[in-house]
């Protein structure tokens, strides 16, 4: 059994933004708010490109009932608010034991850089959503963004 390389999503966040990017000051009811399925990352979502911003971008991710999203790391920061539901979090960081993150509606919680995370929803019967606020722009300005998925086992 060998592992695959990890997988850039840098091409498929792009397309995905090109395509759905919401543009404005301000984006009513976040709980509510329509998302996009988004396969590649297994959850659902929402871009945010916030008007007179340059260095900031927000995202929502809803995970469907049950379920969760892939394995990865990102070279940006990230301020994750939970907007509905309830999870958890595995996070990987290099040199220490993965750690669990129990998490509801209105916690906050924020991954270190490149650090493998992954995000569950723990109700069998509704989705959670959580927002997302990145610096992924200035990091893209400054040539140094990365997010990739862990790569899998290809036997």
């Amino acid at each position: 059994m060998t592992k695959s390389a990890h997988i850039d999503e840098i091409a498929e966040r792009e397309e995905f933004r090109r395509k759905h990017v919401q543009e404005g000051i301000f984006f009513k009811n976040l709980k509510t708010y329509p998302v996009i399925e988004r396969r590649l990352r297994g959850s659902s979502g929402a871009h945010f490109a916030l008007a007179g911003n340059r260095t900031i971008d927000a995202h929502i991710s809803e995970l469907p009932p049950g379920g969760h999203n892939n394995m990865h790391r990102h070279m940006n920061e990230a301020i994750i608010y939970i907007l509905s539901g309830r999870g958890y979090s595995i996070i990987e960081d290099e040199g220490k034991e993965p750690i669990k993150i129990e998490w509801e509606e209105g916690d906050l919680l924020s991954p270190p850089l490149m650090a493998w995370h992954q995000h569950f929803n723990s109700d069998p019967e509704k989705p959670a959503r959580y927002l997302a606020i990145t610096n992924v722009p200035l990091m893209t300005a400054l040539g140094t963004f990365i997010k990739q998925q862990r790569g899998g086992d290809t036997s």
